[in-house]
């Protein structure tokens, strides 16, 4: 390797300052009305509210069936009009013993008669007799044109006291069952109500929880409803599996006010590869193998562990990297074997988990060291489906058991198994989100962080019967699987290189994707709501189909990666690839990446990843980044997420390619007085080869390179269209100072919080971003590029890493407004000029006793 190649990375941690945050610019946001007939609208919720009322005295009077519990309370639903918001602040109290508060929100989509879609919000609220009340005096004082609203000079104008609230709402009603399903419309309400069924059901959480979730488990043992052992718990919610009918249920969950969410329970929905090997030979390809394979690994090396359908650790060429002590299995009758049809599945990750492509290693003549070890968690069996599994709940013990019986050894959870039926839009599930749980280390004592995989899930093009003109269109209108919403995961879809087939066995057959295209199984984030992270992360090899006379074959297997079958007495290998190889050969990435540098963060190896990560030119398709739309580079992302990593970039620098780290802590939000308010951001004077970028790079083209990672706290539920909640605990985002800016008009844009500036709001041109801040800003890892001069990048060192809203800032009775957080920023600088290094000039600068350099580890 040439001696300006294969250099460490540097870090920079201590080259910035914490500064005071404040937002720089409120916007103000219009909050369109329903024009109205003050008095017909008015009297028209009155009278429904007082039915409303009335119903608190018919409960009363009511005889339940013996030993039911009764709480003071009744489930109510507020419906806006077509087209216009709730004020759903107004809707909820945020009190230890609120008399009113929403429960979830839906946005309803129907059709008008010309077939123009309309939309309305369906809000589920939780109301005392007393916050009836309340309501019933805010609608009182809408009617009375004595309290109408004042100007500033205290002179009566003609807008109504309460108006923004009650003017757009159209109807108010008590609530059923339905009213909780928030899997609609992708899975519609059961229909029987007698129907006995599993239900997800997500309790909100209340003052006296313990007391009130004993009533609810009561009520339910008491109507002969079945109740699953397994409980997921979130900062707001518990989640609870139940089998009863719709009937029961309302009998008993309507009764008690800590009902939240009803969902259909997760099942599982695998994807497994035809298995058609017919190498010759392959015994003997085994054993040149096995005697080319140095196996480097040690009680504390990296471990990738599998969440699949076990491993065939007796296989040769898995045996010495997964010993019996490492399979585990979630249901003891299972066992731990690779029990899946044909060659197996978890079988197939592992190999290439430790080999990648298995044609690679065959075919060259070289030593291959392995430095990482597998686990295997078995979390599926194909014969024991009906049994419902909470797959949150299955998912964090999976990832515990190995955790506390190897807890020095750093791991990379690498899950392909997923579900097709319930990643609604990008909407956070609860299987989604214990893996942001786990991720950001919530489940484990003492606390770490982990470094979760998951594939996207495949498009099945063959047992669907689709047709080869069905491509790629077929793959833009199928989402990403449950639970590859999640925020804090890696999640990989699946490109292809394989094109190439041999007309001498197969005559006449072509490739279905192009050279360097979309993989025919890799789905995508085009159909989901924008708030939502853009997923997959990135793409990496999935193989591809084959075409005769019109018909898709996925028995070409020319045109999968290589991988180890579990039957090895009498296959040994078999074509696996999809978006659970490409997950297993982007864990293999990771667990290199971790050997290299093992201090690093895990927030830190997953932006590494994405960072290395470039699209092809077929993936581009033409595509310029200076003109393109913004929604041309929203569907590039949300169908190729960052592209394909490249695993030298992320590995090493070079003299012409320096890539800087820094890891750092920071508290974004803070309360003064009874308000929560941003606290800080981080401002960086990054060491730069300024005199380089001058003199040698005047007008070549720089890329300049930004990625930022962090881990969320989650808090799901359905309340996701309300302003104040929020998903994600946190959020954090860069910007990078302009050519010739000045230090204090960059500040000024960063923040309002500048000694000695009455005018904080900065007006200017947006930074020259590729991708924009308003494309590629959704989720936890955020990543933008500039490709300038040298001149023109010389003067732009500064930058900043500052707070946006998140439930840490908006729901301040849960106590976490003061937490600190993590982050890893990565910025890069690069040139097609091999002669130039840039690398020595940034270490210079680095003072002495600084750690700078990353301990390499050499593969």
């Amino acid at each position: 390797m040439a001696e300006n190649q294969g250099l460490p990375h540097l870090k920079f941690d201590k080259f910035y300052e914490p500064r005071t945050y404040n937002y720089p610019k409120k916007i103000p946001i219009k909050f369109p009305l329903v024009q109205r007939d003050r008095a017909i609208h008015g009297n028209a919720l009155l009278q429904q509210l007082t039915s409303i009322k009335e119903q608190f005295r018919i409960a009363r009077e009511e005889q339940l069936p013996e030993n039911i519990i009764r709480d003071d309370a009744l489930y109510v639903d507020f419906y806006s009009e077509y087209e216009f918001p709730l004020k759903f602040e107004s809707l909820t109290q945020e009190t230890d013993t609120p008399q009113y508060q929403i429960l979830n929100i839906k946005e309803e989509i129907t059709y008008t008669e010309d077939n123009q879609e309309q939309k309305r919000y369906r809000v589920v609220v939780m109301m005392k007799e007393g916050g009836v009340s309340k309501f019933i005096k805010k609608v009182t004082e809408y009617l009375d044109h004595t309290k109408n609203i004042k100007d500033k000079d205290g002179n009566l104008t003609e807008k109504p006291k309460n108006g923004a609230l009650i003017a757009n709402i159209s109807l108010i009603q008590l609530a059923s069952l339905r009213s909780f399903w928030s899997d609609g419309p992708e899975i519609p309400f059961p229909e029987n109500q007698d129907a006995v069924i599993w239900w997800e059901v997500w309790f909100r959480r209340t003052q006296n929880d313990g007391v009130r979730l004993q009533n609810v488990l009561h009520n339910l043992r008491e109507i002969g409803a079945q109740i699953s052992p397994q409980t997921l718990e979130f900062p707001e919610h518990r989640v609870r599996l139940v089998r009863a009918s719709a009937r029961q249920l309302s009998g008993s969950l309507l009764l008690l006010d800590n009902l939240a969410e009803l969902r259909k329970p997760q099942e599982i929905n695998d994807f497994v590869t035809v298995r058609n090997v017919d190498y010759s030979e392959k015994q003997e390809w085994l054993n040149d193998l096995l005697n080319r394979t140095d196996v480097n690994i040690a009680d504390n090396s990296v471990i990738i562990c599998l969440l699949d359908s076990g491993v065939n650790n007796l296989h040769p060429l898995i045996n010495t990297f997964l010993p019996n002590e490492r399979l585990y299995t979630y249901r003891q009758a299972w066992g731990t074997n690779d029990t899946w049809p044909g060659g197996g599945h978890g079988t197939g990750t592992a190999g290439l988990a430790l080999y990648g492509d298995l044609v690679n290693a065959i075919a060259s003549p070289e030593r291959i060291a392995i430095y990482h070890g597998l686990e295997s968690f078995k979390v599926v069996h194909p014969h024991d489906p009906n049994d419902p599994a909470f797959y949150g709940s299955l998912t964090e013990y999976a990832c515990s058991i190995p955790f506390v019986s190897f807890p020095d050894n750093a791991r990379v959870f690498c899950l392909t198994i997923t579900d097709s039926n319930t990643a609604y839009h990008g909407r956070p599930s609860s299987w989604s989100s214990a893996i942001d749980k786990i991720a950001n280390g919530t489940i484990f004592d003492p606390q770490s962080r982990q470094l979760f995989i998951i594939s996207g899930g495949n498009v099945d093009y063959i047992t669907s019967a689709a047709n080869a003109g069905d491509y790629p269109t077929k793959n833009e209108l199928e989402s990403v699987h449950d639970p590859s919403q999640s925020y804090n995961a890696l999640v990989i879809g699946s490109y292809t290189r394989m094109d190439r087939i041999d007309q001498n066995t197969w005559n006449g057959f072509t490739a279905l994707a192009p050279n360097g295209g979309m993989s025919p199984s890799n789905s995508t984030s085009l159909t989901w709501d924008k708030q939502w992270p853009i997923k997959p992360d990135l793409v990496l090899e999935g193989g591809n189909l084959a075409i005769q006379n019109g018909q898709l074959r996925d028995d070409v297997h020319s045109l999968k990666p290589l991988s180890l079958d579990k039957e090895f007495n009498r296959f040994v290998f078999m074509p696996f690839g999809d978006t659970s190889g490409a997950a297993a050969l982007a864990a293999r990435m990771a667990a290199e990446l971790i050997r290299q540098y093992p201090d690093l963060w895990s927030e830190t190896i997953r932006a590494l990843l994405v960072h290395s990560a470039e699209w092809t030119s077929s993936m581009l398709n033409g595509l310029s980044f200076a003109n393109a739309a913004g929604a041309s580079k929203r569907a590039l992302l949300r169908t190729f997420g960052y592209g394909v990593p490249l695993l030298e970039k992320a590995l090493y620098s070079a003299g012409n390619a320096l890539t800087m780290i820094a890891e750092n802590t920071i508290q974004p939000y803070r309360l003064e007085g009874s308000t929560v308010k941003y606290n800080e951001y981080h401002l960086y004077e990054i060491p730069w080869p300024v005199d380089i970028l001058r003199e040698y790079l005047t007008v070549a083209d720089v890329t300049l390179k930004v990625t930022l990672s962090y881990f969320v706290d989650p808090n799901p539920g359905n309340r996701r269209y309300a302003n104040n909640f929020h998903y994600h605990s946190h959020s954090l985002d860069f910007k990078v100072i302009k050519p010739t800016e000045e230090l204090a008009v960059f500040r000024r844009r960063i923040s309002a919080a500048v000694e000695g500036d009455d005018n904080p709001d900065y007006v200017g041109n947006d930074e020259p971003w590729f991708l924009k801040e308003s494309v590629r800003s959704k989720g936890s890892i955020k990543k933008d590029f500039i490709v300038t001069s040298g001149a023109d990048l010389s003067t732009r060192n500064i930058l900043a890493v500052y707070p946006k809203s998140g439930w840490y800032k908006t729901r301040k009775k849960l106590n976490k407004y003061n937490t600190a957080v993590r982050y890893s920023l990565i910025v890069s600088i690069e040139t097609d000029n091999a002669d130039v290094n840039i690398y020595n000039p940034v270490l210079a600068q680095i003072p002495i006793g600084v750690p700078n350099v990353l301990f390499v580890n050499r593969l």
